[in-house]
């Protein structure tokens, strides 16, 4: 095989590769500047960084991750774009480069250092973890092993914050952090780049922050503004070794979820262990609107300052569906009426039409006016009778957790949620284990915002239970 004939086939590759990186966004010069630096990158890395530059315009993201399984080449991305692009392209630039435990950051980034920056021009000095560049941009390597370690970062600006295993980190942690975020250069609009895997204390607001928005990008009900998130795994790697895939396929159970399959919906402690987005996420059929001949019934949670949340389920050849949500705090019952009856109307019927409408037994109990009147009382003068839901706690969760299947013992769903619910889809798979009841969910409250409490949970569980006792009463029998 001639010389021509060897080379033909890089030049090949090379061309596919500029291709695809132009169509994935990234800008002309950003790719010039990353081959030249011995950098090709493979697709997720190449949607990394064109959200990189995307930051650069006022209606772009300035938070940017790349997350999911072990393996895709998330560290090498982020760096690439902070060292090879960002920081030769902006004379100045100041970047905070974070990982948990200082000596894994810093082995960690002298690594990356030799195999992305061979041909760019730069002072490395390890002992204090600085890296600078000729036009005076620099990286500072920082860490934490404790959680306070994260104050010594702030009140000092930075332009750019790389943040690798975010989930690592406290919400509370994050949130200070982004205060650290600022710039007085007007090329430049401050940034962070996230990196990290499912699990981890800040498992949940990483999801809620990125995860869900990208999800509701991709189902069409939403985009994403601030944030872009890039999921990939160790497939999207194709210089991966082999012996680390087989080690990922080797991992079962919630271990295996996170690391090989990058699933967001599982953790350390949690209690629906079955629960798969894929799987119990549908979205809404017959064009949202019920038939005719199918039950319907409604179930509530009442809270003020905690939110109120309802939800409506019918039912078709045993098989639930959660087809509607509403949650809000601070509403009163007239405010909460009026969206019950526009709801129920778009799903095709009227509220008294509807097979049962539950709540919790606060209804009952609370006196919410000045006359001394329940709050069930008050929904009674606004057309909407409730009645008392089974509350037993440990039978709820277990009926959700036997409706939701099990696809490891090939059983299927019976419950399925319409992904016009995004409250109860991200509270499902976020409920914990009681360590002192081990057959119940734990009991979380929601924030002073009103938000990451349970309440969305167990109104759902009133309706699923409502199902079983409607059943067993003989009301719902042909559909």
């Amino acid at each position: 095989m001639s010389a021509a004939t060897a080379i033909q086939p890089q030049a090949d590759e090379l061309a596919r590769c500029l291709t695809a990186a132009r169509e994935a966004g990234m800008a002309r010069e950003q790719i010039s500047r990353f081959l030249k630096a011995g950098y090709v990158p493979q697709p997720k890395q190449m949607q990394f960084h064109a959200a990189a530059r995307q930051a650069d315009h006022s209606f772009g993201p300035t938070l940017i991750a790349m997350g999911g399984a072990r393996g895709p080449g998330k560290s090498h991305a982020s760096i690439e774009q902070a060292a090879v692009d960002d920081c030769q392209r902006v004379p100045g630039l100041k970047v905070l480069f974070l990982r948990k435990v200082g000596k894994a950051a810093r082995e960690s980034f002298s690594d990356l250092r030799r195999k992305t920056l061979e041909h760019v021009a730069h002072d490395y000095r390890e002992y204090s973890g600085l890296l600078l560049f000729p036009n005076n941009s620099m990286i500072l390597v920082g860490n934490f092993l404790r959680e306070d370690d994260i104050d010594k970062y702030l009140g000092i600006e930075y332009d750019l914050i790389v943040i690798e295993e975010a989930t690592q980190l406290s919400e509370e942690k994050f949130t200070k952090l982004r205060g650290s975020l600022r710039t007085s250069k007007q090329n430049w609009r401050p940034r962070m780049y996230l990196t990290t895997n499912p699990g981890g204390i800040g498992h949940q607001w990483f999801k809620r922050l990125f995860v869900m928005p990208w999800r509701k990008a991709q189902a069409g009900r939403g985009i994403e503004t601030d944030t872009r998130f890039i999921p990939a795994n160790y497939k999207d790697n194709k210089f991966l070794n082999k012996e680390y895939i087989v080690y990922l396929l080797t991992l079962t159970g919630v271990l295996g979820r996170m690391w090989r399959d990058g699933d967001w919906d599982v953790g350390a402690g949690q209690f629906f262990t079955n629960w798969d987005h894929d799987r119990h996420v549908i979205r809404p059929f017959n064009q949202g609107v019920i038939p005719a001949h199918w039950p319907l019934w409604a179930s509530l949670d009442y809270g003020f300052t905690h939110p109120t949340a309802i939800y409506w389920h019918t039912k078709l050849e045993g098989v639930v569906y959660t087809v509607a949500e509403h949650v809000a705090n601070r509403w009163l019952p007239q405010q909460h009426a009026a969206e019950i009856v526009r709801i129920t109307r778009k799903l095709g019927r009227e509220v008294e039409d509807l097979n049962a409408f539950v709540a919790g037994p606060d209804v009952f109990a609370q006196r919410g006016d000045s006359s001394g009147k329940t709050i069930a009382q008050q929904y009674d003068e606004l057309g909407i009778f409730l009645t008392l839901a089974n509350t037993n706690r440990v039978a709820g969760a277990a009926e959700m957790l036997r409706r939701l299947g099990n696809a490891e013992a090939n059983i299927q769903p019976t419950w399925f949620i319409w992904d016009s619910c995004p409250w109860l889809i991200e509270t499902i798979p976020a409920m914990q284990n009681d360590p002192n009841r081990v057959e119940d969910v734990l009991k979380v409250d929601a924030d002073p915002e009103g938000k990451n409490g349970d309440d969305t949970y167990d109104s759902a569980r009133y309706g699923l239970m409502e199902e079983v006792s409607m059943e067993g009463d003989g009301v719902i029998l042909n559909y």
